[in-house]
């Protein structure tokens, strides 16, 4: 073993003279171990609701979207999708939606009337959602029926015949202008389901085309857009690029071009949580420097010695420089394991359970990613050291003869 090292090792595990530089470097390995345990947990945490959230979007909302540059609908006749759906594995819903305002007893309030294509509406998803038995009626099959969200079922609505009464917001408008009462429209209730999105459950009324594109006022095979989910969600980008080639004069958005704000908003969140933790970690690394720079006072003498027979100041700034690193390692070693432990803790025993009539999980999502407990480690070694450079540097300065004198 080198010299620098072994005096570096010998200094940080000085147990046999306790005193008030080691407890300060205690305290200073507690408090790197401690934030590096912290910033595991907490981004494990955040990965574990965003990849939650992730999978809560691409399960119901699409995956890719097909709408108009400027106009509202279109006629989709001229698109031919089946030969691209065969070839990359997807299913298309083409769509027309609008606003529609809905009246009950507490008030009134807007939904959205969201009409599928006739021959696509039984094969979407939103069917695997519908509450066994929620059909009003009790008939097997309505023809024509909405299915509803959930929460707008709660709202008390006014329901006359099992069917749902509605005004759109055009014909509202139109009927403003006019001075004249805007027409009423129903629809017969097929059922109820509850996606536990609460975009989804308090505000969207799903139903075939055939049922609502003369009450929109729009002529057939026109749509508001074209929804597509892909069977291997890896291949959306190569889609996309396939599909901006194909039809150029249309935008084509994917799940992430959809929900843009609020995934933002989740990454942006864990980038401030990670900085303000980071400072649990660089406070105790500013304990590190004091206790270096008082390890130098107390061992100038040592120094001067080691200086006098023949040490380097290279060789004496590297005793210091591994003493602090040394800590800094331990500690986020210490905080390394801590932290993956109790993650991995949570992930296969779920030891923080939520309350599933208020909350749709049973427990704390977690999820550790690789990249970013490196970059945790990296920070923390990457501060230990910062913290070694000022006194070891004044280490390298003592005075040989002027310590020597004064001893």
């Amino acid at each position: 073993m080198k010299a620098p090292l072994k005096i570096a090792l010998r200094y940080v595990f000085s147990f046999r003279s306790f005193h008030f530089i080691t407890f300060i470097s205690l305290l200073s390995g507690i408090g790197i171990a401690i934030g590096v345990a912290a910033l595991i947990i907490v981004t494990s945490l955040f990965n574990g609701f965003r990849e939650f959230a992730q999978e809560e979007i691409i399960g119901l909302d699409p995956h890719l979207r097909i709408l108009p540059n400027k106009t509202q609908v279109f006629d989709i006749t001229p698109l031919k999708l089946d030969s691209l759906a065969q070839s990359y594995g997807f299913q298309y819903f083409p769509f027309v939606e609008s606003k529609i305002i809905l009246s009950g007893k507490e008030g009134f309030r807007v939904a959205v009337l969201y009409g599928i294509e006739d021959t696509k509406f039984y094969q979407h998803p939103i069917r695997n959602k519908v509450i066994p038995g929620s059909n009003l009626s009790r008939s097997p099959k309505i023809p024509n029926g909405a299915l509803l969200g959930i929460t707008i079922v709660d709202l008390d609505l006014k329901f006359h015949n099992n069917s749902l009464t509605f005004i759109t917001l055009e014909d509202f408008e139109k009927s403003a202008l006019a001075f004249s009462l805007p027409s009423k429209y129903t629809l017969p209730i097929e059922g109820i389901f509850q996606t536990n999105n609460t975009e989804y459950d308090n505000n969207f009324i799903f139903a075939n085309y055939s049922a609502t594109y003369p009450i929109l006022h729009i002529k057939p095979n026109y749509f508001s857009g074209i929804d597509i989910r892909i069977g291997n969600i890896s291949k959306i980008e190569d889609l996309k690029e396939a599909l901006q080639k194909a039809f150029k004069n249309f935008r084509i958005l994917t799940w992430y071009d959809l929900n843009k704000s609020i995934l933002n908003a989740m990454q942006f969140e864990r980038i401030a949580v990670f900085i303000i933790l980071s400072l649990i970690i660089a406070i105790a690394v500013f304990n590190v420097l004091a206790s270096l720079v008082m390890t130098v006072l107390e061992k100038k003498p040592d120094i001067a010695s080691l200086i006098a027979i023949g040490a380097t100041k290279k060789q004496i700034k590297r005793i210091f420089t591994l003493q602090g690193t040394i800590i800094g390692a331990i500690s986020t070693l210490v905080g390394l394991l801590l932290g993956l432990g109790l993650t991995i803790g949570q992930i296969k025993f779920e030891w923080v359970k939520l309350n599933t009539q208020k909350y749709i999980i049973s427990a704390l999502p977690m999820k550790i990613e690789p990249l970013t407990v490196l970059a945790i480690i990296v920070v923390s070694l990457f501060l230990s050291f910062i913290a070694t450079i000022y006194p070891a540097r004044k280490a390298s300065e003592v005075n040989v003869a002027e310590t020597i004198f004064r001893e």
